[in-house]
């Protein structure tokens, strides 16, 4: 081999290696782009699960704070805190203060309510807020002091 070829085959290697760092390098930032964009991704879904978890630690503080007002009866605001602890993924340890919810949420459960307590006849509905009423008092004591702590979740004196 002369050196004319050497002289070419050494500028093709060094072609080959710069088009080869062109496209390492693109690719590199595509990947950076896309950890970014992935970053981009689990920062909002940790702000909205942020956002979800202070509404429901809102509406938590809310409901309890009118059952101890005495403004909501402690059957409906059982129902609605229930599923509200729920949506909070609470460890069983955690859970374990509003264990009374549980229970008091699977005996008051099946009772109807909105349109199929309207169409309930009368006696019937009696019936049933005679069972829902000797439940709550069964549970008073309990319940409230469940809402009591429901009222204070999640702020910084709890």
């Amino acid at each position: 081999m002369n050196n004319v070829t050497l002289m070419m085959l050494a500028v093709a290697a060094v072609v080959i290696i710069a088009v080869l760092a062109v496209i390492a390098w693109r690719l590199q930032r595509q990947v950076w782009q896309q950890q970014r964009h992935q970053e981009a991704q689990q920062a909002a879904a940790q702000q909205r699960d942020a956002e979800r978890t202070a509404y429901v630690l809102d509406s938590l503080r809310i409901l309890s704070a009118n059952v101890i007002d005495e403004n909501l009866n402690l059957s409906e605001a059982t129902i609605r805190c229930k599923v509200l602890v729920d949506a909070l993924n609470l460890t069983d340890s955690e859970r374990q203060p509003y264990q009374v919810l549980e229970t008091v949420f699977e005996q008051v459960q099946h009772f109807d309510t909105h349109g199929a307590r309207k169409a309930l006849s009368r006696e019937e509905r009696k019936r049933q807020d005679a069972a829902r009423e000797a439940i709550e008092r069964e549970y008073e004591p309990e319940l409230k002091a469940c809402f009591e702590r429901l009222r204070h979740i999640g702020l910084a004196t709890q």
